[in-house]
């Protein structure tokens, strides 16, 4: 029994806690819900209105107006309209973000507009790695801001997939279209081959987990844990790129980092703000594997339902047509999609195709709704609070059991208790349930199954039951009907119809998490204060996947696999913030501080094969005899224990030197290990007007790490299994009471951290009086003591042992520009865009020729890109050309070579936003340009004779030789194309698709294709509703738009969109093989503020 949103939130919260002893936190959550109960009412004065716009007449929502020398305040709404109640002689202060104050005395009147005049300096604000904001303008690192507006105009359901595009040196992959999937973010390439390479996320000063488990080359996509907080509850996104900025989390932050800002409330005193949000999106396919409907079932030109799945059989069109003979003396099976009986065909007649019929069984048009509610609350002048709430409910593009259902609630209190204490405290709950579809290289993935169907064989009745003759008057209930080779039910799947994997599997996902994060901040000096922070990150993941009987591979007697996830991150910091005018010329910002890190992991998996009780309802572990029911259980530890420092100096107010450093004590290696980094920025230009309005030159060094992987540097022993040692039967461990045996992996008591050195110079400016701002950046960034698996001597009675002997380099260019190229009164063009060419290439690899990363191809090789591909060849002669035999094929090389690259050449995205009174529109396009990949399933539909390009008729011009020996006669028209690879025309038809020039041949390279493209990631029109429309309704703005994303996908890559991965969130980059596709969406949003 499922409990309620309400139920576990309460539950988990309050039971936490208390298990954990953070009593003190129900405390300040009490506390919070009486300032929440006890809202001031403001006493009655007289009210005054107006509108706050800036010098050309364009309204300032966010504004704030103020009575001077109180806190009694209000912000202007989306037409910069504000409210307030005042009494006559009371001084009205009205301020905005770049733009000087302005100041009335309340009259008699009643109205009062005020016109801003901009300050010349813009405040834009980044946050830092510890969560402190500074200025931009003085910030000395390569961060980028990407503002909650720009992620919430995305349209999309995550966080991740929301970023793409935005920024330089950020690499955002979507895993698949199915909902909520997870997604792939890399900021400045790969840094480690065995270690974790995402980035830290921070949220709100604080590290939350950011895991995805069981991303492989089969099963379901997986959701990500960043994807858990919704877009809108975010304020801001910060990218930490270089080592400098993220050195003060050592080894917790070679990656980069996203440092997220969550909401804080902006209501004035006594006031509260209503801000609704309500979007639905309709999903499709956005692109997918085309397949030929002319030929059938069969092989070397003949029909056959029993040719192992292929489709290189007789042409359709020219069969007799009319129905298809069959033997009824024998068995037979009964549909019950549509209650049709199935004979075994015998003859085939019919010229009937059902390529509609079977895509139409899988794909639906999804439905995206997005809802969110959020309160700002401000009961009085030292108390101010965030409540949201959000709900996302997805139905995925695939029919069946593919859906996404997210709760989000939020609370951010912020109480200045007194003068000098500062207390604070955020708080989340989120909870996941979802159903996804099994995919990818997998007997029982859906397009495995769907994509290789013969156009000729009907999916629809993919369930019924088999009878064995006409005499059986019962039969075999549920029995499982599909393309290869069981046409009537009679054995258990080769590989699944796609109707038994979307509606018989189960892959149930449930997740409840709670994000904590009270911090407290005590003011000694007004240039002192020391800060104490606490963050717990605490979720369950629960997962089942269930094969009824009758499913394909290893469970034709049925499956049912069960994991339970637990994963808490937890750590204190305490901080010491100090600023010091040492001369008139010189100040110094110091921070010291102390970190402590604790992360806790626990899985619990259990599984059964072979069901005792056929019965779908009795999905249960122990439904199995003993030696079929299998557990494991993992528990780890990984703690540190870190100080650090930070101090910087201004000098002349142009001069800035940061210096820093960690010294980390980690659980996974024996030395202490000191992090440091300088950054120094120097300020040649703040004269913040004239055609160079701003120029600030950086430089920065830095170091940070990454840690092995727990027990690598021990010895380490685990449980054995029956009969898994060879022992014998009489001295089996498992007769005495089961034993321990040791790893065949040999501790390395030396190994050290895996040590990222990074260089970094550049320069941010503003042109024509600050309406055009650009930022340059050049990185070196140096991986070594990379940690490799290599061969242990056979003496040591160990196979193999982990060392630190890699390298691998990173060097690049990031671009970021925008530009204001036009405003008036009621007009804005904004235009903005990002550009990063890299190179990501392993320098030393010792002792092995290749490093498998997944994906079948994808590998790391020394010399090459990080992800390169790694498989057969043909030969080349020295100008590039194959050499071939004497029938004219291509020869293959004797041993297996580096065949492409999934590195690009460079990425870049370039949008506009346009306001035109009212309405607004906006679009951003991403490209990337010089990527490779290996396109998997396109390869084995050429071998299975399904893809439309083996469909082609060709007429010989002369006697072609075909792959492997054979004539094509002069003058015959022959199934297949006419190539040739220089040694002269030949004939490519089933013998040679069926070898090397299929998926399953020896050689790579001829499916290894550009895979750069040009995508419309997204476009928005919106439209400030009127007065008319919000009065009656209560609300003081609103707007209402249409969205598109994923649209005018432009690229070469052969039938799919290029964007999605085989292995989820894993390193291999540019693999697909059977992957669920990607979408496209179309959204209508309802925004309202009250």
């Amino acid at each position: 029994m499922y409990l309620s949103i309400y139920e576990k939130f309460n539950y988990l919260l309050l039971n936490y806690l208390l298990l954990t002893k953070l009593k003190f936190m129900k405390t300040l959550f009490r506390l919070l819900l009486v300032f929440l109960l006890t809202a001031q009412v403001a006493l009655a004065q007289r009210t005054i209105s107006g509108v706050v716009s800036d010098s050309d007449g364009i309204p300032l929502p966010g504004a704030t107006v103020l009575i001077q020398g109180t806190s009694t305040g209000v912000t202007t709404d989306f037409d910069g309209n504000f409210s307030i109640s005042a009494d006559n002689g009371d001084v009205l202060v009205v301020s905005f973000v770049g733009y000087e104050n302005s100041l009335v005395t309340v009259g008699s009147g009643s109205t009062y507009n005020f016109s801003l005049q901009s300050d010349n300096e813009l405040e834009e604000v980044v946050v830092t790695a510890l969560g402190l904001e500074v200025k931009k303008d003085e910030d000395v690192s390569s961060a980028t801001l990407i503002k909650s507006e720009v992620i919430q105009r995305s349209g999309e359901s995550g966080l991740i997939q929301s970023l793409a595009g935005k920024t330089s040196g950020v690499i955002v992959t979507s895993n698949t279209g199915d909902p909520g999937a997870g997604g792939y973010v890399q900021i400045r390439g790969q840094n480690t081959i065995l270690g974790a390479s995402t980035p830290l996320i921070i949220v709100d000063g604080v590290p939350i987990s950011n895991a995805t488990f069981g991303s492989s080359t089969a099963g379901v996509s997986e959701s990500s844990r960043l994807n858990d907080i919704p877009a809108s509850d975010i304020a801001s996104v910060t990218v930490l790129k270089g080592a400098a900025a993220t050195a003060l989390w050592g080894s917790g932050a070679a990656n980069g980092a996203l440092v997220i800002t969550t909401n804080q409330g902006n209501a004035g005193v006594g006031e509260m703000s209503i801000d609704f949000s309500a979007s639905v999106s309709i999903d499709e396919v956005n692109r997918e594997h085309p397949k030929q409907n002319l030929y059938g079932q069969g092989f070397g030109g003949n029909w056959n339902s029993n040719a192992s799945g292929l489709t290189w059989g007789d042409k359709i069109a020219d069969r007799s047509g009319g129905s298809d003979v069959y033997d009824t003396s024998g068995p037979y099976f009964v549909g019950d999609i549509t209650g049709q009986t199935y004979y075994p065909v015998t003859q085939k007649n019919s010229k009937q195709t059902f390529n509609k019929e079977n895509r139409d069984q899988i794909f639906r048009t999804g439905l995206t709704q997005n809802y969110s509610l959020g309160v700002n609350f401000r009961a009085n002048e030292n108390s101010n609070t965030y409540l949201s709430y959000s709900r996302l409910d997805q139905e995925g593009v695939i029919n069946g059991k593919s859906n996404y259902l997210r709760n989000t609630f939020r609370i951010n209190q912020t109480t200045q208790l007194t003068p000098w204490l500062e207390a604070r405290i955020n708080a989340s709950y989120i909870g996941s349930e979802s159903e996804r579809i099994q995919q990818s290289s997998n007997l029982n993935g859906l397009y495995l199954g769907y994509l290789r169907t013969s156009p000729d064989f009907n999916n629809t009745d993919y369930i019924g039951t088999y009878y064995s003759s006409p005499n059986d008057a019962v039969g075999v209930p549920l029995s499982h009907r599909s393309y290869r080779a069981r046409h009537i039910g009679e054995a258990p799947a080769i590989y699944n119809n796609p109707g038994w994997t979307i509606n018989e599997l189960d892959n149930p996902n449930e997740v409840d998490r709670i994000i904590l994060a009270p911090q407290v901040k005590i003011t000694l000096a007004d240039n002192i204060s020391v800060t104490g922070r606490y963050g717990l990150d605490f979720y369950s993941d629960r997962r089942e996947e269930y094969y009824p009987v009758e499913s394909s591979g290893s469970f034709t007697n049925g499956g049912f696999y069960k994991d339970d996830f637990e994963e808490r991150t937890e750590n204190a910091n305490i901080l010491v913030n100090g600023n010091f005018d040492l001369t008139d010329d010189i100040n110094l910002n110091a921070i010291v501080g102390y970190v402590y890190e604790n992360r806790e992991y626990y899985r619990f998996s259990s599984s059964t094969i072979g069901f005792l009780n056929p019965d779908p309802s009795k999905q249960l572990v122990g439904n199995a005899e003993n030696p079929n029911i299998l557990a494991d259980e993992y528990k780890s530890v990984n703690q540190k224990n870190s100080t650090y420092f930070s101090t910087t100096f201004t000098i002349a107010d142009d001069l800035i030197i940061d210096l820093a450093g960690r010294l980390e004590n980690s659980t996974t290696v024996a030395d202490q290990v000191f992090y440091p980094s300088a950054q120094v920025g120097y300020i040649a230009n703040d004269s913040q007007s004239g055609t160079l309005s701003f120029l600030k030159l950086r430089a920065s060094y830095g170091e940070v790490g990454i840690s092995p992987s727990l027990y690598l540097n021990r010895s380490t022993f685990g449980p054995s299994t029956a009969g898994s040692e060879g022992w014998g039967d009489y001295i089996d461990g498992a007769n005495y009471g089961g034993t321990s045996r040791r790893s065949s992996v040999q501790g390395n008591p030396n190994l050290t951290v895996e040590k990222v050195t990074e260089y970094e110079v550049g320069a941010d400016a503003r042109f024509f009086d600050n309406s055009l701002t650009v930022g340059l950046t050049y990185y070196d960034r140096l991986t070594t003591d990379g940690i490799l698996a290599l061969e242990a001597p056979p003496s040591t009675g160990f196979s193999s042992l982990y060392a630190n002997v890699a390298e691998i380099s990173n060097t690049g260019i990031e671009f970021d520009f925008n530009y204001n190229l036009y405003s008036n009164a009621d007009t804005a063009v904004n235009l903005f865009g990002n550009f990063t060419a890299a190179e990501n290439v392993v320098e030393k690899l010792p002792g092995v020729s290749a490093v498998y990363m997944g994906g079948f191809v994808a590998s790391i090789v020394e010399g090459e890109d990080f992800n390169s591909f790694y498989g057969g060849y043909f030969e080349k002669n020295a100008d590039g050309s194959f050499v071939t035999d004497s029938d004219g094929f291509p020869v293959l090389a004797a041993e297996n070579g580096v065949t492409g690259s999934a590195q690009p050449d460079y990425r870049a995205g370039l949008g506009a936003s346009i306001t035109k009174g009212p309405w607004d529109f906006s679009f951003v396009f991403e490209t990337t340009q010089g990527n490779e990949m290996w396109a998997g399933t396109y390869s084995v539909l050429h071998f299975f004779g399904i893809h439309p390009n083996t469909a082609v008729e060709s007429v010989a011009p002369q006697d072609l030789t075909k792959y492997g020996g054979g004539i094509v006669p002069a003058g015959t028209t022959f199934r297949g194309s006419i190539g040739d690879f220089g040694g002269g025309p030949v004939a490519l038809e089933q013998q040679w698709y069926r070898s090397d020039g299929g998926g399953f041949g020896s050689q790579d390279e001829l499916f290894i294709y550009d895979a750069s493209f040009i995508k419309l990631r997204e476009v928005s029109l919106s439209y400030d509703l009127p007065s008319s429309i919000l009065t009656p309704i209560g609300a003081k703005g609103g707007s209402f738009g249409i969205s598109g994303r994923n649209f005018l996908l432009q690229t070469n890559f052969p039938d799919i969109d290029p964007e999605i991965s085989l292995v989820g969130a894993g390193k291999a980059r540019g693999v697909e093989y059977f992957t669920n596709p990607n979408t496209e969406s179309v959204l209508f949003n309802l925004k309202l503020n009250f």
